[in-house]
């Protein structure tokens, strides 16, 4: 958790002791701690995104505060377990998908419904349906509300692309990008590659869901068992593993070094010009553009198998509660309510570059919807509402995208089976979790 500067203490304390002098009354200052990996002060597009619906909220509550303490974003939900059964945890968490379930089952996260969803109309409870909705449901009990939903695709270079004479919508198999891939390859008079066709990031740190993924969901519908175990050392996420690592062994269009990529690395050599496409949120895109520019960078679902046009992914994004022992639970509730609301929604959109989370949404910003440099939008929608997995909360499912990196990190570097690798990934992603 990070701590409170000295100075910040007396700050709050002061304000604490002095309400607020208003024209119409007085105001007591309360202050509500909210874990995310967002940093209002930072320049990235969620950031101002966030710092300005804190702005409105404070502007429209007189007397709140709400003070963000940013968390590395993959150590921040265990660590928010960990504190809430020290009694120590923050009013307002940030959960990982893949940890829902063990937020819920341990009883941290505080039912939304008596706090506000019980006065909401019909007509806004509708405005909110949806998977991600469902996937906060449990118990008749209402636990959290989605923010920065994502859908993990592809980033491309779309004036490389052009150059190439590659039409990003005909990619629709994998054989087919792997020849695109190789066509957008570059070398120096030395016959070094300075560009590579296809990046990917096999880090065990900020680890995004990379190609396997995308087998084991085509080819099985899902990564688990009714048990919750892991069913990764099936043939179809053996030719998936397969696949994954020919791209660096086989095919040479990606780099040997993504066996420590991170997402962030990736994003770096992506902007850099070093690779043509990669792996990518679209939580992320607009990052992506603000560097390289909207005409160069476009976004593209995964190629298909079996026929299909196109593959499932992985949808995700971060399940935002209330911590049930926390003293200021009205207070986190109407920050929850309003930072999920309409005027929120539009700021999510058009600052911060995030995939709606209202159905009313889109209407209401058809100027924003109809500029081609926010295609992305439409292209990540699609993707999830035709081809998208949102992890289980039955159980827990924390880890798996590290055991499957690890898997492609042992194919490359030790020189393992894949077979080999997803079994050693299966029996550590069940002890793990104790299954």
């Amino acid at each position: 958790m990070a701590a409170f500067t000295t100075g910040r203490r007396a700050v709050l304390a002061g304000l604490a002791a002095a309400p607020l002098a208003t024209g119409v009354a007085r105001a007591e200052t309360q202050a509500i701690r909210m874990w995310t990996f967002l940093n209002p002060a930072g320049t990235a597009p969620r950031e101002k995104a966030l710092a300005a619906i804190i702005a409105a909220f404070e502007a429209a509550n007189p007397g709140a505060k709400v003070v963000v303490e940013p968390q590395i974003w993959d150590q921040m939900t265990p660590k928010f377990l960990a504190a809430s059964q020290q009694g120590t945890a923050p009013d307002i968490i940030w959960v990982v998908t893949d940890l829902l379930g063990d937020a819920i089952n341990s009883g941290s996260l505080a039912d939304l419904q008596p706090l506000f969803i019980d006065k909401w109309s019909p007509q806004r409870v509708a405005d909110n349906a949806g998977a991600y909705w469902d996937l906060c449901r449990a118990n008749n009990k209402q636990y959290c509300l989605f923010q920065s939903r994502n859908y993990i695709g592809m980033f491309y270079r779309k004036d490389l692309f052009q150059e190439a004479g590659i039409e990003a919508s005909s990619l629709t198999t994998w054989p087919l990008f792997i020849e695109a891939a190789k066509k957008l390859m570059a070398r120096d008079a030395a016959g070094t590659v300075t560009r590579y066709g296809f990046g990917q990031g096999w880090s065990e740190s900020q680890a995004d869901p990379q190609l396997v993924v995308t087998f084991l969901l085509a080819k099985q519908g899902s990564l688990f068992d009714e048990r919750g175990r892991a069913r990764f050392a099936t043939p179809a996420g053996i030719e998936g593993l397969t696949l994954q690592t020919d791209m660096v062994t086989k095919y040479g269009i990606t780099p040997r070094q993504v066996v420590s990529w991170t997402v962030d690395d990736q994003i770096e050599q992506f902007s850099a010009g070093r690779i043509a496409t990669g792996t990518g949120a679209s939580v992320r895109f607009t990052t992506v553009q603000a560097r390289m520019g909207a005409d160069k960078v476009g976004f593209m679902l995964y190629p298909g198998v079996d026929g299909k046009p196109h593959s499932p992914a992985v949808m995700a994004g971060w399940a935002v509660g209330a911590w049930s022992k926390g003293r200021n639970l009205a207070l986190a509730g109407r920050f929850i309510e309003f930072m999920s609301g309409p005027e929120a929604d539009r700021i999510w959109v058009t600052v911060g570059g995030q995939t709606p989370g209202l159905r009313s949404t889109p209407a209401s910003l058809p100027d924003f919807f109809a500029n081609p440099a926010n295609d992305y939008l439409k292209i990540a929608g699609q993707g999830a509402a035709t081809a998208g997995w949102l992890a289980p909360i039955a159980f827990g499912v924390g880890g798996y995208r590290q055991v499957l990196n690890k898997a492609a990190q042992e194919v490359v570097v030790n020189a393992i089976t894949p077979q080999a690798a997803l079994e050693r990934a299966e029996r550590d992603f069940n002890r793990r979790n104790n299954r």
